[in-house]
């Protein structure tokens, strides 16, 4: 049953011509290695040429048995196989699942150029698109995030395809036991510290049994809003020449005349597009960021203002025209020579000889002297470093502060360091400094946040 519908979806799809060179991600559990059984019993004129990537990412021991069998099996089945490791010594101190796919996805990526092949095939079933929607609505409920998981998308060069989406994890399991495929199970999937793990044994199971459908929906709902996010962009793209654009460097500016009288909906399209084609690195606006920034264009009482979207860059107001870009920040800095600029994942190099930065998990600098997780929103940004004042507050839980005064007695810091300390600051709100205290209002996880590891080194 599984093997025809299977067979049916990649003939409805047409997911690569015959003979393609396909990358089979493959980790030895259930679903990679029901993936590329179905994969290799394929019709001939359906099969492409399969060449199978594992990563052993040293976090198991039973890591080592997997390759093992996966090499043995590649062997057996004239299967071509490549490996990658993930070095011990390359693992962060945190984040470890975000630099593990982080790794991942590089090998990917190599595979495909090295090997010549257009097309990684994944294998997130129904299951997965499930909990992936759910989780997105637990977080932030944004709706740029609601997309899910698209059966295909472009990766890198080629192509990336799950054809396993309109499956469910137990017609996997059940074709697994009448097939009789040697898998691994990965333990940690069953840890309920992560939320993942949590909305599978609790919230989905739950969900199944109120509407056995329920896989079917979340692909449909997944498919239709991306039909729609697709069709709002395009309008979008026809509505930009009302603003008037002008684009240099690192600048874009225009008019606000015209957006200001169309629907919040098409001024929403509108931001979100030239934010994804100007400024990549930045995430879509979230909904309180996009509520300020039509307040901000719609008052009549505030002519000129600017606002944060994140990542150094502005959004700034001048009567009836904006800019947005990165220039705007360096105005920041030359009101005070004594302000430093943090770039994302890059060191800033302070007066006083220390280094502090705000890295990504995955771009952790090796040698540390110290290191906090933050959690900032895109509007916190820009995040900036400045001499402290003894009578600067940090709050040291949700409703109590205390100055700096208090805290360096309270730490014995000794009285040069406390003349000569720096903090980073997001706007008028202290953050912090790893070595002694960093603001209780960053450092727990929150919904619509994103993680961050705040580094010093004094050496």
């Amino acid at each position: 049953m599984l093997e025809r519908a299977f067979q049916n979806e990649i003939r409805c799809h047409q997911f690569w011509p015959t003979g393609a060179k396909v990358i089979v991600a493959t980790s030895t559990g259930v679903d990679s290695m029901v993936l590329l059984t179905l994969l290799q019993r394929l019709p001939t004129a359906l099969k492409p040429q399969l060449i199978v990537a594992h990563v052993n990412h040293e976090l198991r021991t039973e890591s080592v048995a997997e390759e093992a069998y996966l090499r043995q099996f590649c062997l057996e089945n004239d299967l071509s196989l490549q490996v990658a490791h993930w070095p011990l010594q390359q693992h962060p101190q945190t984040g470890i699942e975000a630099a593990a796919r982080e790794f991942r996805y590089q090998f990917f990526e190599h595979l495909m150029t090295a090997e010549k092949a257009d097309y990684l095939v994944t294998a997130h079933h129904g299951d997965d698109q499930l909990e992936t929607l759910m989780m997105k609505f637990i977080r932030s409920g944004e709706l740029h995030e609601m997309r899910g998981i698209q059966s295909q998308r472009p990766f890198a060069d080629g192509t990336l395809i799950r054809p396993l989406l309109p499956f469910a994890k137990q017609d996997l399991r059940d074709y697994a036991l009448a097939n009789n495929i040697t898998s691994f199970e990965d333990q940690t999937n069953y840890e309920t510290t992560v939320l993942r793990n949590r909305v599978r044994h609790t919230l989905v199971p739950f969900l199944k049994q109120e509407n056995g459908q329920i896989l079917q929906n979340a692909n449909r709902f997944s498919q239709q809003l991306t039909a729609l996010l697709g069709q709002q962009a395009q309008l979008a793209t026809t509505l930009l020449p009302l603003l008037d654009l002008k684009v240099t460097d690192k600048v874009i500016s225009g008019q606000l005349k015209a957006i200001k009288t169309l629907p919040t909906a098409q001024q929403t399209a509108i931001w979100q597009l030239i934010i994804k084609q100007h400024f990549p690195q930045i995430s879509p606006l979230k909904e309180t960021q996009l509520q300020q920034l039509k307040q901000l264009i719609q008052s009549t009482v505030k002519p000129q203002g600017q606002l944060a979207l994140g990542q150094r860059i502005l959004f700034t107001k001048i009567y009836d025209r904006f800019q947005i870009g990165e220039t705007t920040i360096g105005e920041i800095a030359a009101k005070d020579e004594k302000i430093r600029i943090l770039m994302l994942n890059k060191w800033c190099v302070l007066p006083n000889n220390e280094q502090i930065g705000i890295f990504e998990i995955n771009h952790l600098p090796r040698k540390l002297s110290g290191q906090q997780l933050i959690w900032l929103a895109d509007e916190q940004w820009p995040i900036v470093a400045k001499p402290c004042q003894l009578t600067d507050a940090i709050m040291i839980d949700k409703t109590h502060h205390k100055t700096l005064k208090r805290l360096f007695i309270d730490l014995k810091v000794p009285q040069e360091k406390r003349l000569n300390s720096w903090g980073i600051w997001s706007q008028e709100t202290l953050i912090g400094h790893p070595e002694f205290r960093v603001s209780a209002l960053f450092i727990h996880e929150q919904t619509g946040k994103i993680r961050y590891v705040l580094c010093y080194a004094n050496e």
